[in-house]
């Protein structure tokens, strides 16, 4: 029998809802239990992420999201791993990917830094893809549909052409939280090789974008603003040290402004431009900041994701309690998932991930309340649309005839 329906669809989105109820019906403790294994490879129908001293220390609410997506792919045949850098642990890195094929730093465990855990991530990221194919996405981001309808099944659909999917930011800038690959991708294998490159003789991302290699980013026209300037993160840091942490992502620039060689057929440029499935990161991915405004986002989200649904009619009428539930609601019928990002003292404001992190209330999923009922409505709550807002790859205007490791 299904349980009781928690939270019932307003008429305004009950068009663009269904109750669909979550089949799995485990606790978190449970299934973070069932995670606690070593699962061998069976197919790419792989969700990978990473935490540093493994799935039990991350922060509760991250851990409620690792949950969440168990329960979301349990009919699916998704195979989720947290990976970490235990060696004796069930979950350790080299465990599913070679040392081979990964930074020195990184394997020896001499990386340093503010910056460690998410570069750490980083390195994994194109391995595991390329290795085994699946999805890697952060431990910071809850779902509200299942990877099979944001991307995966068009990316297993024969004919289409497409192998890897990421959300678009703008130009050939991508968020790199969530990507997803067919196992085995050339661009995902060079996209990897880059990155590693620029890491050796390193063990922080300093001085990462001056590598030669990374130069020719800074001749390319600056994009046309219109895009960019609808992503408006309050950055407190200078743009130099932004790019060194998402070098990752500026690799990954490189790489789609490449055009083939007379000793090297592959093209980049071509690959983006017809084999990348993107969907649109400000609707799907960051709705939240898109509702709300960038600014000072994480501290509302904090504030209304710990208020109470339930409430007198002065209570409903307040204008916090509107802005909580409209946004609340517009992610659970038209996002994908919620980034949640932590900042990493790059923003001057707290971001919503640090705040959680700092938290012992768990004011993210308060009975009762509108973290509640997100967490909830991903689960049990099915978006009725076919497919996610999808984007059309812009090709670069400006290709460099250059290898991958040519200056």
């Amino acid at each position: 029998m299904s349980p009781p329906q928690k939270y019932t669809i307003p008429p305004e989105y009950q068009s663009q809802l269904t109750y669909h109820p979550c089949p799995d019906t485990r606790s978190d403790a449970e299934i973070l239990s069932t995670l606690s294994t070593y699962r061998p490879i069976t197919s790419e129908k792989n969700i990978w992420a990473y935490w540093h001293s493994g799935l039990h220390s991350m922060p509760p609410w991250c851990q409620r999201n690792v949950a969440s997506w168990v329960r979301m792919h349990s009919s699916t045949n998704w195979t989720i791993r947290v990976l970490d850098s235990t060696p004796a642990s069930p979950n350790y890195f080299l465990n599913y990917v070679s040392g081979d094929h990964l930074p020195d730093a990184f394997v020896g465990g001499t990386m340093d830094g503010p910056y460690v855990g998410p570069h750490s991530a980083d390195m994994l990221r194109g391995a595991c893809l390329f290795a085994h194919g699946g999805v890697f996405m952060d431990v910071g981001i809850p779902i509200v549909r299942g990877v099979e309808r944001v991307c995966w099944g068009v990316l297993e659909s024969e004919g289409n052409g497409f192998e890897v999917a990421a959300p678009w930011v703008y130009g050939t800038h991508v968020g790199n939280h969530f990507v997803a690959a067919r196992k085995g991708s050339e661009f995902i294998r060079r996209w990897h090789k880059l990155f590693t490159h620029l890491w050796q003789n390193h063990t922080n991302s300093t001085g990462l974008m001056q590598h030669p290699l990374m130069t020719i980013l800074s001749t390319l026209p600056p994009p046309s603003p219109t895009r960019p300037s609808k992503f408006q993160w309050d950055i407190s840091q200078p743009a130099a040290k932004v790019d060194e942490y998402v070098t990752q992502v500026q690799c990954w620039n490189r790489l789609c402004h490449l055009s083939s060689t007379p000793s090297d057929p592959f093209s980049g440029a071509d690959y983006w431009s017809t084999k990348v499935l993107l969907w649109d990161g400000l609707l799907e991915t960051w709705g939240a900041e898109t509702t709300l405004g960038f600014k000072g986002c994480g501290r509302k989200m904090y504030e209304y994701f710990s208020m109470k649904v339930d409430g007198d009619e002065m209570y409903k009428q307040s204008a916090k309690y509107k802005d909580a539930e409209r946004v609340v609601w517009r992610l659970l019928a038209k996002s994908s998932m919620q980034k949640v990002f932590r900042g990493k003292a790059l923003t001057v404001d707290k971001e919503l991930g640090e705040l959680w992190d700092e938290d012992d209330q768990g004011r993210d999923c308060g009975v009762g309340t509108f973290g509640e009922l997100f967490r909830w409505g991903c689960e049990n709550f099915w978006q009725t649309r076919d497919g996610v807002e999808v984007v059309g790859a812009p090709r670069p205007g400006v290709t460099f005839e250059k290898g991958l490791l040519e200056v």
